[in-house]
Order: C-alpha cells, then structure tokens, then sequence
C-alpha cells in the first residue's frame, strides 16, 4: 500500500467524521426545536459554531476527495451525476446556512413585538431545506448502488421533491409550533 491511498483514506475518515458530527448536531437540533417550549438562543448559537466547523472540514475534506477522483478535470466532474449532485446539494447547504445565520437566526431571536405577530416563515423554510439537505447529502454519500441508474436530472429532482416536502411540511407541522415558542419567549 503506497502513501497516496493511505492519505486519500485519511481524508476519508475526517470526511465521514465531520459529517457524522454535522448531521448529528442538525438533527439534535431540530429534535430538540420541537420538543422545546421556547427558542434556546445560545444552544442553537453553539450549534450553529459546530456546524461552521464541521462544514469548513467537510469542503476541504470534499475538494480533496474530488481531487483524488477526478483531478481538476472539469469535464470528468461532469461524467459524473452522483459527484456533481453532491456538490451541486453542498453548494446549496451552505448557501442556506449563510441565510439562516444572515436571516434566521435573528427574526428567531428578536421574537414577538407588542404591535405584530412575528413572521416564522423564513426561519421554518430555511430549516426545512437544512434538514432536507443534509438528509439527501447523506443519501447521495451511499447512494453506490443506484448511481450508475441515475442521471444529475434524477438526481436533483429526487431532491427538488424532498424539499418541497420537507417545506410543506414544516409550514403547515412546524411553523405554528415556532410560532408558540417565539411569542412565549416575550
């Protein structure tokens, strides 16, 4: 066994590590959301800190893992549906958690005003598509089986689907519990 395949395995260690921490503290997370009475600002803070790190370790840990497989070969990245849905499904996570600490996060903490009900939309949505996310990022990473019978196009609308249910539910399940938690917290 030469040096290259024992680092590539390392890289895959912390890979499925830093996922394994990432996707325990969402669900965590959102476990403990609905099971709360009120927002726990600083525990969703805290949670927010190790999701930043473990999604920093993930993309340079992701990149290197892409580097071992394809090189910088824009074209092979292209050859490859399941490679190119996970990052296209990554891209969007990160975006989303930029959004939640950009919008979330804050109308989630201001909570309820005596003059107006508190719009939880924003926050429900983008926790929804947090969830759904990572939920299908993980299904893409063991995704071996039925990967060579799936297009990028089945691959991203499988997940279009999971998000409009994964919306759908948390605007019709989620958002009058947030809701409750929001305007008890004033």
């Amino acid at each position: 066994m030469n040096s290259l395949t024992l680092i590539h395995q390392g890289v895959l260690f912390i890979h499925v590590a830093a996922f394994a921490i990432a996707f325990s503290a969402v669900m965590r997370e959102d476990i403990a959301m609905v099971k709360a009475q009120q927002i726990d600002m600083q525990r969703l803070s805290d949670t927010a800190q190790t999701l930043t790190g473990a999604l920093i370790v993930l993309w340079l840990t992701g990149l290197a893992l892409i580097g071992f497989a394809i090189g910088i070969d824009p074209d092979a990245l292209m050859a490859r549906p399941k490679l190119l849905a996970k990052l296209l499904v990554v891209v969007a996570l990160t975006a989303n958690g930029v959004a939640l600490h950009a919008f979330a996060f804050p109308q989630l903490g201001r909570g309820a005003s005596a003059q107006r009900q508190p719009n939880v939309v924003v926050p429900v949505v983008l926790g929804a598509i947090s969830t759904a996310s990572w939920l299908y990022a993980s299904f893409i990473g063991v995704a071996r089986v039925i990967a060579p019978l799936m297009s990028l196009q089945n691959f991203m609308a499988w997940y279009a689907a999971l998000l409009m249910v994964a919306i759908s539910v948390g605007l019709v399940f989620v958002r009058p519990r947030v809701l409750r938690m929001v305007i008890v917290a004033q």
